[in-house]
């Protein structure tokens, strides 16, 4: 199966919202518009890292392992099952896919996957009209932060949503924005995963992005990244960018950055 993504290598310009020092308060944030260097000197001036991409079958999890595939890294994904795979013949094809079959709820089956990972990708999200999988993000979390310390592995980078840790009005504007996908329980479970996240800042390297409504758009490179709470659609493909763009940087370490479209 194919996806209709269009990639361009343009320049790319991004307004990012530099996080302050703790010691800093919020009203003396720097805003500064910086010019990066092309998309495909960003994402292939790390070479070699070992990656777990997991939601990959998902379409931002897909973004995530072909940008990274394209940018030499090392990619691992943990898959249900391997019949029907929605990648390109290419995909597959590329000595730098490893495929592993098996259930994020299994700490077996994620501990083959978290061995020998630089850093952790996790998209993952419930399916539309499956209820079994609400809580799948709280859930598998805790089993992905068990198999990182066995191993060693702290980064990670974690997608979940606006809203978490919001007021009531802001739920509910979550709820109207992205419909009956996202209901209040998907959200508070996102938050429970946050906070398993937040608990073990000891020892993970964490980076949680809070998107806006997610889009099959194409890579621009332009796109806003605060910490307040904006309700924007986003292409997947940008929101990939910004991943492997903070894997590489760390500017957003222990933050929870939102990101959005103009």
């Amino acid at each position: 199966m194919s996806r209709d993504f269009k990639t361009y290598r343009k320049s790319l310009s991004v307004d990012i919202l530099f996080p302050p020092p703790l010691a800093i308060t919020k009203d003396k944030q720097l805003s500064a518009k910086i010019k990066l260097r092309p998309y495909n000197f960003i994402l292939k001036s790390i070479r070699g890292k070992n990656l777990l991409v997991l939601g990959a079958t998902g379409d931002l999890g897909f973004q995530v392992m072909s940008q990274a595939l394209e940018a030499s890294y090392h990619v691992t994904i943990l898959i249900r099952n391997d019949k029907n795979l929605p990648f390109e013949s290419h995909h597959l094809r590329n000595p730098n896919l490893v495929i592993i079959t098996g259930s994020v709820l299994s700490r077996e089956d994620m501990n083959k996957a978290v061995e020998g990972q630089d850093a952790i990708i996790n998209c993952l999200g419930p399916r539309a009209l499956w209820t079994s999988d609400i809580d799948i993000c709280s859930r598998s979390q805790r089993i992905i932060i068990e198999s990182m310390k066995f191993y060693g592995v702290k980064r990670i980078i974690v997608v979940t949503s606006q809203g978490i840790s919001g007021n009531d009005k802001q739920v509910g504007r979550i709820q109207s924005f992205f419909g009956f996908n996202f209901t209040g329980k998907v959200i508070s479970d996102k938050e429970l995963q946050e906070r398993y996240i937040k608990e073990n800042s000891d020892f993970l390297d964490w980076t949680i992005i809070r998107p806006g409504k997610l889009y099959n758009g194409e890579l621009t490179g332009h796109y806003k990244l605060n910490e307040n709470f904006a309700l924007m659609k986003i292409s997947r493909a940008n929101v990939a960018h910004f991943i492997l763009k903070e894997l590489q940087t760390g500017i957003w370490l222990k933050r929870t950055p939102t990101i959005n479209g103009y």
